[in-house]
């Protein structure tokens, strides 16, 4: 048959001549529709003979991508030309060019590290960064080092710059296709004050295309996810014009009829409009798109490490997406495409979305590297490098799933795991399915679990059992029942031995929730008492259910699914998991704990011995002979909460605590530091060994404060204390006044008629700390202040005499208050002659 010409011919030759070379490694970019992913393979098979192999991110993807091939050399596929990916797989033993998700590949590669008869590795869509392409690409770099020297590697990409790959592989040879594409007009179009994204497109419609289509054109609308697929049909169906179109979505989880008739060419003449997620960006072609309103928007997965949870987010797609998505237009004409966000968000936008090896689920990775002999990928070279924090937390996970034996080696339970090609949890799941006779359960949980939920969550709620009534009622040919067949296949060609002594069965529902939390054990709720719909899970972290959810709020739960993005996750699918299972699950995985800790609501120590299954508490005891070391730690927990003041501070103590400051501050030793931050920093030094017997706030007020505050001082330094910084002065008038040291200085508060006479004011430390000195009224409120009390004799009194002898004329003021007689009472008065 006859082909027709695309721009990747142009480097047919170049490409020939490169790939003869063994060994030879080709970076190829070429935009969309420069024919790359049909003619590169036909291509590489046909100069090298042999099996050529060719990997794509999706399952989607590989099916076209195999027909497209298998159609442009006029073959079915499942001849020369096949496709496997999990699950499902058409070749035959004359297949020459199979097309494999990554993920199946990798399975290969690990059985069969030499790829043994295959010829050439080509990864389509490296621009993707999917975990399982740059894993692949790193093991088949180091494979064909140590085991296949001859090996042709071809990596392809659409957007994706090569340069960093260039650098890293410098005998690699690049080559570049222009593409074929026609101009593309681009428009923005920003959202209005708080429009729905719904009624942007809607908007975006009746603007940009109604007016102006051309019969049987196709619209390409990008949007997040499935969600906002079903909001834009909802809202589409109640448009009067558009009764005539056909509307289709387009999603990973489509069947291959709905997929087909999503990406043909519509023979409807008023036009068709297509509400696709990113995978329309590259992996599938679409006829007769002649308009593309982009959404801005693409929605990953995330891994929380902290709660072990991803969480599906949505972020402004980068340049480099929102341009591939543009190109969607220009394929086969001039077209045009619609932004739904400004030219300065644009600009904004990064250039390059980051890789999926960075931000996913690290438990499949970790397994990989595991089941290759290195562990933490450091012998690998890599283009990005995975976190090593987030893989050895995965390998603990993987441990708690049996997975590793002692010394870190994958065990017989991990390698089964491993060979499976699923994610570890659900294969896990599936093989302690099998050891316990329950085979056909866990394979209906594995497919439920891997697939979209087939039931709305508004209505049907959390329940996982809800599901799996809905799948038993479905006919054999349902896609989710013939995937269950093909997992039940997979479990009964392992090579393990069946159960010896099975167990009896327990109830449906029963065995449902065991199966769950062993697949998810860090994911196992208990419910926090008194607060309705918040779960506590093993792992430490919290989660809820929504408030009117049909389940119910049960006490426990097996959480199968939960979104982590939140200050709680949000529970999708769970099951009821009674506390006696749960009970018995903690005397086999949990472990006692002996705890003496500081209850804030008693305001005492509170020793209990707890049954713990991670950070769920199954079960308290009081716990009566803790060890008084515990039980002080404790209360010096609960000292460091509530603060110095719950001690029983009275006025001598806390003069005690200022005067030791004051002698530390300025005599040094033996003078302990008294300040209450330096007491808050130490309590352990100076307080513990006076709680003896001690367990609350209460018991507290007995103590000798007193006593601790002194600390090691022996009587002595006692004594000295009393000399350099006493407590009280005896003062002119014969009476004995306290000093007050709270300022960090001391203080005299005393009636100025008390110090007549006196010439000069006290001091303290030995004559080199000036006492200052608060001269009060009669009526005990300050009239000066002085450190100087000869100067104020001199000075200042005179004013003060003058306003006090207005204000209190009962009482001696003197003119020389320096020789004056020291006084506290009004002036004599003089006898009365008797009448």
């Amino acid at each position: 048959m006859v082909q027709q010409r695309l721009p990747i011919d142009d480097l047919i030759p170049d490409l020939e001549r490169i790939i003869r070379q063994a060994g030879a490694t080709l970076l190829l970019q070429a935009p969309p529709g420069a024919g790359k992913t049909t003619r590169v393979p036909s291509t590489v098979q046909g100069v090298l003979g042999g099996v050529v192999w060719m990997l794509e991110p999706r399952r989607i993807a590989a099916r076209h991508a195999a027909q497209r091939i298998a159609d442009e050399r006029g073959q079915r596929v499942g001849g020369q030309v096949g496709y496997s990916v999990r699950l499902e797989s058409r070749i035959s033993p004359a297949t020459q060019i199979e097309v494999l998700t990554e993920g199946l590949f990798l399975k290969r590669l690990q059985a069969d590290p030499s790829l043994e008869g295959v010829e050439a590795v080509i990864f389509d869509e490296f621009h993707e960064r999917s975990c399982d392409g740059d894993l692949a690409l790193a093991l088949v770099r180091q494979a064909r080092d140590v085991l296949r020297p001859d090996l042709r590697v071809i990596v392809m990409s659409a957007t994706l710059s090569l340069e960093p790959l260039a650098r890293q592989l410098p005998q690699a040879h690049v080559l570049q296709s222009q593409g074929r594409s026609f101009p593309v007009t681009i428009t923005h179009q920003p959202p209005r004050p708080q429009e729905r994204l719904d009624h942007q497109v809607i908007r975006a419609l009746e603007q940009h295309w109604l007016d102006r289509r051309n019969p049987h054109e196709t619209v390409l609308v990008f949007l997040p996810g499935l969600g906002e697929i079903h909001a834009c049909q909802r809202s589409l169906a109640c448009c009067t014009w558009s009764s005539d179109l056909e509307i289709v979505a387009l999603h990973g989880n489509l069947s291959l009829a709905d997929q087909a008739k999503a990406v043909a060419a519509t023979e409807n003449p008023a036009g068709r409009v297509v509400l696709a997620t990113s995978i329309a960006e590259s992996s599938l072609t679409i006829a007769g798109v002649a308009l593309v309103i982009d959404s801005g928007f693409s929605r990953r997965n995330h891994f929380d490490p902290s709660r072990g949870l991803n969480a599906l987010v949505t972020h402004p797609a980068s340049q480099a997406s929102a341009e591939q998505r543009s190109g969607r237009a220009g394929r086969l004409s001039p077209g045009r495409c619609v932004r739904l966000w400004s030219l300065a968000d644009q600009q904004r936008r990064p250039a390059q979305d980051p890789a999926e090896l960075l931000v996913a689920d690290p438990l499949p990775l970790a397994l990989q590297l595991a089941r290759w002999g290195d562990p933490l990928g450091t012998e690998l070279t890599w283009i990005d490098p995975p976190p090593v924090t987030s893989l050895q937390e995965a390998r603990g996970s993987l441990a708690s799933l049996g997975a590793l034996q002692a010394d870190g080696q994958l065990s017989p339970h991990g390698r089964a795991m491993a060979e499976m090609g699923l994610h570890p949890r659900l294969a896990h799941l599936l093989l302690c399915g099998r050891a316990r006779s329950q085979m056909n359960l866990a394979c209906e949980l594995a497919v439920l679990l891997s697939e979209r939920d087939p039931l709305k969550r508004q209505e049907a709620g959390v329940d996982l059992m809800r599901r799996l009534d809905w799948l038993r009622r479905q006919a054999a040919q349902h896609p989710m029942q013939r995937l269950k067949q093909q997992l039940l296949r997979l479990l009964r060609r392992l090579e393990i031995d069946p159960p010896q002594h099975p167990e009896p069965a327990p109830a449906d529902d029963l065995a449902a929730a065991l199966l769950v939390a062993t697949a998810f054990p860090e994911r196992i709720g208990l419910a926090r008492p008194g607060r309705g719909n918040r779960y506590l899970l093993r792992n430490g972290s919290g989660a809820r259910l929504a408030d009117d959810d049909p389940l119910g709020f049960p006490d426990a739960l097996a959480v199968a699914a939960a979104d982590g993005a939140g200050a709680e996750a949000h529970i999708h699918l769970a099951l009821p998991l009674p506390q006696s299972a749960l009970k018995e699950l903690a005397d086999q995985e949990g472990e006692e704990r002996l705890e003496a800790q500081w209850d804030g609501d008693s305001k005492r120590v509170r020793c209990e011995r707890k049954l713990q299954l991670g950070a769920l508490v199954l079960e308290r005891r009081p716990w009566p002979d803790a060890p008084a070391d515990q039980m002080q730690a404790a209360l010096m927990e609960g000292l460091r909460q509530q603060g110095l003041s719950c001690l029983p501070w009275d006025h001598n103590c806390r003069q005690l605590q200022h005067r030791l400051s004051l002698a530390h501050h300025h005599r040094g030793e033996p003078w302990p530091n008294r300040h209450d931050n330096v007491l808050n920093d130490q309590l352990e030094v100076w307080l513990a060994c006076h709680l003896q017997g001690c367990q609350s706030l209460a018991d507290l007020q007995t103590m000798d404060l007193e006593t601790a505050l002194w600390g090691d001082l022996n009587w002595s330094w006692r004594l000295e204390l009393d000399r350099l910084l006493p407590g009280r002065l005896t003062i002119p008038s014969g009476r004995s006044v306290c000093i007050d040291y709270s300022s960090g200085r001391p203080v005299l508060a005393v009636k100025l008629q008390e110090l007549f006479g006196c010439q000069q004011g006290p001091t303290v430390l030995d004559g080199s700390l000036t006492v200052t000195l608060h001269l009060l009224t009669p009526a005990g409120r300050t009239a000066a202040i002085t450190q100087d009390l000869g100067g104020f004799w001199r000075g200042s009194y005179q004013e003060v005499r003058r306003e006090l002898r207005g204000r209190y004329p009962k009482h001696p003021w003197p003119e020389d208050g320096m020789t004056a007689q020291p006084s506290t009472f009004p002036k004599r008065r003089k006898p009365q002659p008797r009448p």
